[in-house]
């Protein structure tokens, strides 16, 4: 008899499951510094047109209000979901001051740790999180908590869900939420075994020289992804969650709740997390995992969105490829083993490779390529494929060493503020007010999104431009000229009158 796993597979050459196999959604979360030109952190308080830092589901602030927060929506294709941190980061870049950017690395500049520790150390004004963000400070330092990243959300087409468990695991499982549990568990152990390779390819925060004095000096070399190391954004050695198992996962996590070790769901640093509808683990457990979580990956300044779609896109294959893949019957050793590696290749020299990381690589390569060839995906996958194979054949086309090589007498600071530079410029003199969806949208819808988003209005670009107050819902065309003499916030007040309540 077939198993499962077997079966599964064999049912996704269907058409309309292999299209909905390729459906799978995104919603990305970035965090970056805002910097001065010659530097410095920024010292302007948190922009005020931005709106309510507490209300305002896209946009607020971090461990330091001159730290940005992005939150996109959760989106289809890592097109949209890279559109959305673009849209984001234009907001933003129109309402900082003259001398202000957005900082386009992991790192902070080497100034902002020789001189500003102290602000950024006591700059919160965020009311509901000034308690919990000095609770992190004491216990983790302020160093690691100041690097950059972008959180990954990634969930699988919830009809293809309900496909898999009623065709296949309705007799195992009683309820499609244990079921949803198990099988976004096993993704998770599937990102967590290969976390390294996803460090060797897109581990983007070597140090500079002034900066490894103050945050690590007892390093001797240069690094791949200091996030991504012991040194990085990670939970105590003796505070790790155990991913052996989808039941040691829950009662770890749970027993550090329980015990306080955690304070709430937000301290859980881990690579990769499980998540419903709220940040409550019970209830996430009981109703069943919606998506799950990575992020452990640094900004690529090479992307102006700061995470490329290609990248994206890799991700996603590697998701479904677990999905309809075996879980190895060695995967506890795995497991233990992928921590030690991930810690090794984050903290090699960027251009370092040792036999068992090509060797390894190149194979997952060949089964992915072979995956999209059974299963016809799409071109933009084996595209995303070639630049990870090309990257695995020579480690100085990754994004590290590509950093590296921009590094300046021990800095990056001319390198950041270039890229900071150029990104700002475009964006002021391009006459639109979200330059990333001009060709498809009309001026005055754009300035209607940008005053949505800015309002905590929820915005989505698809089968028109949708806006959603709770359940009141309003469609625009992309192209539609729309009166706004009294400006887009009011037109957008005088639609959902309840905003103003």
């Amino acid at each position: 008899m077939m198993d499962r796993c077997a079966a599964m597979r064999q049912a996704m050459h269907e058409p309309k499951l292999r299209a909905r196999l390729f459906a799978g959604s995104f919603g990305l979360r970035m965090q970056t510094h805002r910097v001065l030109t010659d530097g410095r952190a920024s010292r302007y308080a948190y922009p005020s047109q931005l709106g309510s830092r507490v209300k305002n589901p896209y946009l607020t602030s971090g461990i330091s209000d001159n730290m940005m927060e992005f939150n996109a929506v959760i989106v289809k294709s890592s097109e949209a979901a890279v559109r959305q941190l673009q849209i984001l980061q234009q907001i933003v870049d129109r309402q900082l001051e003259p001398q202000e950017r957005l900082w386009p690395l992991t790192m902070p500049p080497a100034l902002a740790y020789k001189k500003d520790l102290d602000f950024l150390g006591t700059n919160c004004s965020r009311p509901d999180q000034k308690d919990f963000n000095r609770y992190l400070i004491n216990k983790y330092g302020l160093k690691p908590l100041l690097m950059g990243g972008v959180h990954v959300g990634y969930g699988l087409d919830k009809q293809l869900l309900e496909e898999i468990y009623q065709r296949f695991y309705k007799d195992k499982y009683q309820r499609q939420a244990d079921f949803q549990n198990h099988l976004y568990f096993k993704l998770a152990q599937g990102f967590y075994r290969w976390q390294w390779l996803f460090t060797y390819l897109f581990g983007a925060s070597p140090i500079a020289t002034g900066v490894k004095e103050i945050v690590a000096p007892d390093l001797t070399h240069q690094v791949r992804s200091l996030r991504n190391s012991k040194y990085g954004y990670t939970n105590l050695p003796g505070e790790q969650v155990d991913y052996s198992s989808l039941e040691s996962y829950i009662n770890s996590l749970a027993d550090y709740l329980e015990k306080g070790t955690y304070q709430n769901f937000h301290e859980y640093f881990g690579p990769v997390c499980l998540h419903g509808r709220t940040n409550n683990l019970e209830k996430t457990i009981n109703d069943g995992v919606q998506y799950i979580s990575m992020r452990g990956f640094d900004i690529d300044p090479f992307s102006k969105a700061g995470i490329s779609e290609d990248t994206l896109n890799f991700l996603e294959l590697v998701m479904i490829y677990n999905l309809l893949t075996a879980t190895p019957d060695d995967t506890a050793e795995k497991v233990q083993l992928a921590a030690e590696r991930n810690e090794q290749v984050a903290l090699q020299e960027p251009t370092d490779q040792e036999d068992w990381m090509k060797e390894e690589g190149l194979a997952f390569v060949d089964q992915l390529l072979a995956f999209c060839e059974e299963y016809d995906a799409p071109r933009k996958y084996s595209l995303a494929i070639k630049f990870v194979q090309r990257r695995l054949e020579d480690p100085t086309l990754t994004i590290a060493e590509q950093i590296t090589e921009k590094m300046e007498n021990g800095t990056m600071l001319s390198f950041g503020l270039k890229v900071a530079n150029d990104r700002y410029l475009e964006l002021m003199q391009s006459g639109q007010p979200l330059t990333v969806i001009a060709k498809g949208y009309s001026v005055t819808v754009q300035e209607l999104i940008r005053a949505a988003i800015v309002l905590g209005i929820q915005v989505w670009l698809d089968r028109g431009v949708r806006f959603n107050v709770g359940s009141h819902e309003e469609v625009i065309e992309p192209t539609a000229d729309l009166p706004l003499e009294e400006g887009a916030q009011q037109y957008l007040i005088n639609l959902f009158p309840e905003i103003k309540e």
